[in-house]
């Protein structure tokens, strides 16, 4: 009875769960009858399990990860000692029913967590605008994979460009990501009130429609644009074609992130921070931009009592395009992949851009620009690959031979 209230050996120790052979089912060890450990050997990871026999059938409950790899707190992450006490507990989650952990306040939390940054704050937006009305008040525990298949594919509307539907598709990918972040992060830290993952594990986003949106404009087209923004969204603009940064970059700069002929970009969507030169032009702009403020005070002010909002940018560079004669209109976040791509056609080469647009990684960059590297290949191919000695009239010469 002592070796059966306190397990097997191949379960008590890391060592010894090493040593099981991987598999899909769990291993079970009774420690009571009717009521079981398990361990399951994941592709994420170790956990625990508990399953119990009450009126008539098991009931099943995940109760935290294993200690393989991560030290046991009693919490997330349990010890066998400590899955042990949780199962024998008069509260184990096989008699009480999974709490009415509700999708909102797992989005509060999680938000929370991620700290205040741009790119949170656009995540945040998206869950209220786009998730919260259609999940906000259910609880996690009840959530079931059809219900989000058919959120998922609701979001898609019919069209027959093929362009259009596949940007359907993509957006509502984003959307489901955001969802998942949400709900994984919920399972992983209260695995008592979220037991399962399955539900939202099962559901399979859009495949291949995740491309890279290619619009830039021209240094023309740049020049009509500014000349019909409003004076507060214009200089934002300049900010963005001087800098390359995103949106929420320069809503976030101080004057006091000006210095040294660059700009100091503190809070990144990598969260990590970055310094861009600026050119000539550039200088001057910030130069007069910063000229007699405090340190402290926003780069980038509306002027008004209403605050930025991307909303207000998106209807404002889309009236502007078409005073400007720009179509297809363009984002304000492709003034950003302008900068980019005038750079890179001038000669700038693909880590330098990564640099300065703060890419997380090289793969990204080349993603994005994968369209124009090809053009900047082919010229450097032209310009530096030497002669062979074969004329282009003699290749003509063969070619009509040939036919």
């Amino acid at each position: 009875m002592v070796t059966a209230l306190f397990g097997p050996r191949r379960l008590q120790t890391r060592e010894a769960r090493k040593q099981l052979t991987r598999r899909q089912e769990p291993y079970w060890h009774e420690i009571r009858r009717g009521l079981a450990i398990g361990y399951r050997q994941g592709t994420e990871g170790t956990s625990w399990l508990l399953r119990e026999f009450r009126r008539g059938r098991y009931t099943k409950r995940r109760i935290g990860a294993a200690d393989d790899e991560l030290p046991a707190d009693g919490a997330t992450v349990l010890s066998w000692s400590q899955a042990l006490n949780l199962a024998l507990g008069s509260d184990r989650p096989t008699i009480t029913k999974p709490g009415h952990f509700l999708v909102r306040d797992a989005a509060a939390a999680y938000f929370e967590i991620r700290g205040k940054r741009s790119s949170v704050d656009q995540d945040r937006q998206t869950f209220e605008a786009m998730i919260e009305p259609k999940f906000g008040n259910r609880p996690i525990a009840e959530l079931e994979t059809e219900e989000l298949e058919r959120w998922l594919a609701d979001q898609v509307k019919e069209a027959k460009d093929k362009d259009i539907r596949r940007a359907q598709q993509a957006t509502a990918n984003r959307r489901f990501t955001i969802l998942r972040a949400i709900l994984n992060a919920a399972y992983r830290r209260d695995p008592a009130r979220v037991p399962s993952a399955d539900a939202w594990r099962r559901v399979q986003p859009f495949p291949k429609v995740d491309q890279p949106r290619t619009r830039t404009i021209s240094a023309a087209e740049a020049r009509r644009l500014l000349n019909a923004l409003p004076t507060a969204v214009r200089a934002l603009a300049r900010g963005a074609l001087y800098t390359g940064c995103r949106v929420g970059e320069l809503l976030e700069m101080t004057v006091a992130h000006v210095e040294d002929a660059g700009i100091h970009v503190q809070h990144s969507k990598s969260g990590r921070s970055r310094r861009i030169p600026l050119g000539g032009e550039g200088r001057d702009f910030f130069e007069q931009l910063t000229a007699g403020r405090a340190g402290d005070e926003l780069l980038f002010q509306r002027g008004e009592a209403v605050p930025w909002s991307r909303v207000y940018l998106s209807r404002t560079m889309q009236a502007a395009c078409a005073v400007a004669k720009i179509a297809p209109h363009a984002t304000f976040h492709d003034l950003r992949r302008s900068y980019g791509s005038l750079l890179l056609n001038s000669g700038a080469s693909a880590d330098v851009i990564q640099e300065l647009l703060g890419h997380a990684d090289l793969r990204m960059t080349r993603r994005a620009y994968a369209h124009l590297l090809d053009k900047t290949k082919q010229k450097a191919v032209d310009k530096h690959l030497p002669s062979f000695g074969l004329e282009r009239s003699n290749v003509r010469k063969l070619k009509a031979r040939a036919t």
